[in-house]
């Protein structure tokens, strides 16, 4: 058995933890923050998403380096509470850790039987380059982990997100 699969006890229960997918950061500023990692450490804008292809809600930008992804997410309304409260809490900082798995549903059915607390069970969002799964479990503190199933999905990052046009000027 591959040293990535996810066991119950001595069995298998159908799933893989395939890699790491990427982190998701609440801050202030998205835009900003993004900036910073590439200007600074040398990651490379990935993809966006925001007013310009219809998030009302937040805006995210997402970098790249190597096999390392970070999205940075910011409110674009004062009245998204979650955010906001979350910020106040604890500053910028990690709010997701997701991960690509093989089969959510398995996972999940395993998860639930363990016990595990669900922030949004299995769902689905779809664009014109295919279909993600994902689903969204509780870990400790206000940190979450998100698990992501791409196997019928081709787009840069996400469905809603588009390449990232973020131009970043080093000197």
């Amino acid at each position: 058995m591959p040293a990535n699969s996810i066991t119950n006890g001595n069995s298998n229960i159908g799933s893989k933890l395939l890699s790491f997918d990427h982190i998701t950061f609440w801050v202030g500023n998205a835009k900003q923050a993004a900036c910073h990692y590439c200007v600074q450490m040398g990651f490379e804008p990935l993809a966006y998403k925001g007013l310009e292809n219809n998030s009302r809600d937040v805006a995210v930008h997402v970098v790249k380096q190597n096999k390392i992804v970070f999205a940075f997410a910011s409110a674009l309304e004062p009245h998204n509470k979650e955010m906001g409260n979350h910020l106040v809490t604890h500053g910028d900082g990690v709010k997701d850790i997701a991960f690509q798995v093989s089969d959510v549903d398995s996972i999940v059915h395993y998860a639930k039987s363990k016990g595990a607390k669900f922030v949004k069970d299995v769902w689905e969002e779809s664009d014109k380059f295919g279909t993600v799964k994902f689903a969204c479990i509780q870990t400790f503190g206000d940190v979450t982990h998100t698990l992501i199933d791409k196997s019928r999905y081709t787009g840069w990052f996400l469905p809603g997100y588009q390449k990232s046009s973020l131009k970043v000027v080093t000197t």
